[in-house]
């Protein structure tokens, strides 16, 4: 991927990058698709995802064809003639499923697990629906949009219109799965509702959790040092945990410590971080549900913040379940790399951005790139030719892919702030390697295709490959407003010169090639 300078990006204001891989800069005339809906929808080009609606994107000049899919609502697909220089503008009312014998909700957007698992528990209690297939063929038959016809000078032998009728084609039978699954049977709703749960359960939560009790053995004779024990437990029973550590302080003893976090009138607060899973435990009526996974401790008290060090110790009862067996089907999803957690969290702090301190909140992040199992998974089909594999990186991707996989998957893009100060964890460094380290033991580069994600060294954060291996899209708008994006962090063609924090590479948003990737952020 070469550089560019302001003075060539004004001297080519209507040059645009080829969507070819690895392509260098060439005429291509565009016109805008922009694309309106009721109902919040995934926009998807010749069988790609490219974003969700409101819509609005430059498509090359000539033939186009785009579907509109929305959870629950039938899926509609179009072809029409983008004209160089000129806007079309579409408004759309999806139709949504004629009632089946027993339907099943849009909860494409619940992002409360309480309310998945209440739906669960409702579902898994009703009694097996058996509905004929020639009901479900002839409710689906009857409802579905039908082709439109060919668009002047457009007839049904036309190339173009022939490769309309196909991606329609496959639209139908996507719209006819999801409908036949909610038209047949509760427990394919089940698994829906599941693979709702699974996703959620990727991220962290933090969040006030009341001291049931509180222990504290003096290992000094005033008390500033000392063993302390806290026993959390929500007024739901789902966070149940205890806390063992030392408490060392100046001026505030563990025994004042414990009182305020466990008085009637609490002046202290504590807040923990945990995996958004649980365990389900079999009770009379349903299921018990428990976290499991804790990570961090803090204590709020007169305005001071305590990060506490120290060590979580679950109620025996979960600590002997396997968190594979915690779920009824499917079985909870593992982390995509064994050993590796899928998300960090990245503390709040300052950065000195593009010469001027700004603050950083508190976020989380993926550790590694997007792999291209997690893509086909969550994000949608997608050919990555002859560089396959699902440990390997999501390469030749475009911005708007990687911005609409990580929408999908319940974040958004970094920000290049974000981006830089995960990547530099604190460090003062122009890399993310310490002075006199291998550079190689921390970053893909001067190579010649991508890795497995999560190869080399991880920076102090816990994060993988910050540096080479693919670069990565951030959000932010590159010279030319929304046109432009910019890359970070070098790639497996990068030179080690070029891999430093405030290094990026500015590209069309619609460039891809084998060296281009991203992760994505998830904010509280």
């Amino acid at each position: 991927m070469q550089k560019r300078t302001v003075f060539i990006l004004v001297a080519a204001l209507s040059s645009v990058l080829c969507f070819a891989q690895d392509s260098t800069a060439s005429d291509s005339p565009t016109g805008v698709l922009s694309i309106h809906s009721f109902t919040p929808a995934g926009v998807w080009i010749n069988g790609q995802a490219v974003g969700n609606t409101p819509f609005s994107m430059d498509v090359p000049a000539g033939w186009a064809v785009y579907s509109i899919r929305a959870t629950g609502y039938w899926t509609e697909t179009f072809i029409a003639k983008i004209v160089h220089g000129e806007k079309i503008s579409q408004e759309l009312q999806l139709k949504k499923y004629g009632l089946p014998p027993s339907e099943m909700p849009d909860i494409s957007h619940i992002n409360d697990l309480r309310t998945l698992e209440l739906l669960y528990d409702s579902l898994s209690k009703e009694a097996p629906t058996i509905v004929s297939d020639s009901i479900c063929l002839a409710v689906f038959a009857a409802d579905y949009p039908l082709p439109i016809s060919p668009p002047s000078p457009l007839n049904m032998d036309s190339e173009e219109y022939r490769h309309y009728y196909q991606i329609y084609m496959d639209e139908r039978q996507v719209s006819f799965n999801e409908w036949y699954a909610s038209c047949t049977s509760p427990g394919q709703k089940l698994n829906m509702v599941v693979d709702r749960i699974n996703m959620l359960g990727t991220m962290q939560l933090n969040g006030f959790v009341p001291v049931a009790s509180a222990k504290f053995e003096k290992t000094d004779e005033h008390g500033l040092k000392g063993n302390l024990e806290l026993h959390f437990l929500s007024p739901d029973g789902r966070a149940d945990v205890v806390w063992r550590g030392a408490w060392e302080n100046d001026f505030l003893t563990g025994e004042t410590l414990a009182k305020a976090l466990t008085a009637e009138a609490v002046s202290a607060l504590a807040f923990l971080t945990t995996k958004n899973q649980t365990l389900w435990l079999p009770i009379e009526g349903g299921y018990s549900r428990h976290f499991y996974k804790y990570y961090d401790l803090s204590i709020s008290w007169n305005g001071l913040l305590f990060p506490m060090k120290g060590q979580f110790i679950l109620p025996e009862r979960l600590a002997n379940l396997a968190p594979k067996d915690s779920l009824p089907q499917p079985p909870v999803a593992e982390e995509p790399a064994p050993g590796k957690a899928f998300l960090a969290k990245i503390p709040a702090g300052r950065l000195k951005y593009k010469g001027k301190e700004m603050q950083i909140r508190s976020f989380n992040i993926n550790t590694a790139v997007i792999d291209q199992g997690l893509y086909k998974a969550k994000c949608g089909k997608k050919d990555f030719k002859k560089i396959k594999g699902d440990s390997l990186p999501a390469h030749s991707v475009t911005w708007k892919e990687a911005n609409s996989c990580c929408i999908a998957l319940g974040g958004e893009l970094p920000t290049e702030a974000e981006w830089e100060y995960a990547a530099r964890a604190g460090s003062p460094l122009k890399q993310v390697w310490p002075n006199n380290a291998n550079p190689k033991d921390y970053a893909i580069f001067e190579g010649k295709k991508p890795v497995a994600s999560g190869s080399k060294k991880p920076n102090g954060w816990g994060l993988y490959d910050m540096f080479g291996n693919v670069a990565e899209w951030v959000k932010d708008d590159g010279f030319w407003f929304g046109k432009y994006k910019y890359l970070k962090g070098g790639s497996w063609k990068s030179k080690a010169k070029d891999l430093s924090f405030e290094n990026k590479e500015e590209e069309d948003a619609r460039y891809w090639g084998t060296h281009t990737g991203f992760r994505c952020v998830f904010r509280p």
